[in-house]
């Protein structure tokens, strides 16, 4: 398999199990509460919901990875989103609102780690990091696609839901097929992790869970508080998720980059981008020119951020690039659980502008822990 029909099929996995399944939520928060009352504490509760099933979801991978196949592992993943998916659809009380976005939570943690094996053993190492991007960046692509449909459908979110589950049915079909022949069996190699790849782990975990929880707040309440904000231009809170999944694109750089500049410079910049997304956010948004600025810099900034920390995990677990991915996604989602649980009672006390600021503070935290170039 080349990589270019690997990413074709990749790329649309993870826009529907990161975009569609999980962080559509957010863009759908303030239709979904008219049908279904909710105070700020309950939405944020159930948007852990998600990123608990991730944390879940991306732990049995790491463990079982060497039990089942890749194919295996992203067919659990499209059947988990499609499931997910319609329970929200048919979601009655945040009850069962809650088991939907858990379940489709779970597509999220199932997805990554297995493309990360497939590229090791079918793409050439010189296309493995490119590769590894753009896959990722699929979540971009997901994000601008609930962006677009809720534009379309306005605030009939049941139907959207059921779009989604559609639309993740045929690309879990897509990807049976296309990877139908990568199938080896189970895996008889048990792969070594050395101690010494865990201590070099350390500044990974801690930088992974400040920005999970430094950018869980935007991907829950951003939108939420654009439509409240009586200044904001009417523009913005219709294309405001479209904006940040067409920008998310440019994440899709970050292997091309990372050669260029180096890790911990490409590192250090996507922090930077993220925390100062969340600041104009508060500040910019009343602007009808400048307004645009925060979630082109959130999308692109969050993207690039997460192919770093992929980046830097496989780098640092070579031999096995799942947990590689697995150790910083595990603890990004770790860090939003806390994160978004935290947000909705901050928003109650505190209100909107103080929950950014203080978000984006944290995220500046994580300058402190940076990549080295070799391990």
């Amino acid at each position: 398999m080349n990589a270019n029909k690997l990413i074709s099929v990749g790329l649309p996995m993870i826009a529907v199990t990161y975009g569609l399944s999980r962080f559509s939520y957010g863009l759908m928060l303030p239709y979904i509460s008219e049908s279904i009352p909710m105070n700020a504490s309950t939405s944020g509760l159930i948007s852990s919901l998600s990123y608990l099933a991730y944390c879940i979801a991306i732990v049995l991978v790491m463990v079982f990875s060497q039990r089942f196949t890749p194919t295996f592992i992203l067919m659990t993943a499209g059947f988990t989103s499609v499931i997910g998916l319609g329970v929200i659809a048919a979601s009655a009380n945040p009850l069962l609102l809650g088991l939907g976005i858990f379940t489709a939570g779970l597509s999220t943690g199932f997805s990554s780690p297995p493309y990360a094996d497939i590229v090791q053993e079918h793409i050439e190492e010189t296309q493995q990091s490119q590769t590894n991007s753009w896959i990722n960046s699929g979540t971009s692509i997901g994000t601008a696609l609930t962006g677009v449909t809720a534009i379309v459908l306005s605030d009939h979110w049941r139907i959207s839901y059921l779009i989604f589950m559609a639309i993740a049915a045929l690309v879990c079909f897509l990807n049976y097929k296309s990877l139908l022949k990568q199938r080896t069996g189970r895996k008889q190699r048990t792969v070594q992790v050395k101690k010494a790849n865990w201590h070099h782990s350390l500044p990974l975990i801690i930088a992974a869970t400040l920005l999970g929880i430094a950018s869980s707040a935007y991907w829950t309440f951003s939108r939420d508080y654009i439509l409240h904000l009586d200044t904001a231009p009417l523009y913005l809170g219709e294309w405001f998720w479209v904006i940040i999944g067409a920008a998310g694109l440019l994440g899709g750089t970050v292997g091309g980059v990372i050669q260029k500049i180096g890790m911990a410079s490409a590192y250090r910049i996507s922090v930077i981008l993220l925390a100062v997304s969340s600041i104009a956010l508060v500040f910019l948004s009343g602007n009808k020119l400048a307004g645009v600025l925060s979630p082109a810099l959130f999308g692109s900034s969050y993207i690039f951020m997460s192919g770093v920390l992929i980046l830097w995990g496989i780098s640092i677990f070579k031999s096995n690039p799942s947990l590689g991915i697995g150790v910083p996604f595990v603890l990004l989602a770790f860090g939003q659980v806390m994160g978004s649980t935290l947000a909705g009672r901050l928003v109650d006390m505190e209100g909107y502008p103080f929950l950014f600021i203080l978000f984006s503070l944290v995220g500046m935290i994580a300058l402190f822990v940076v990549p080295k170039s070799k391990y």
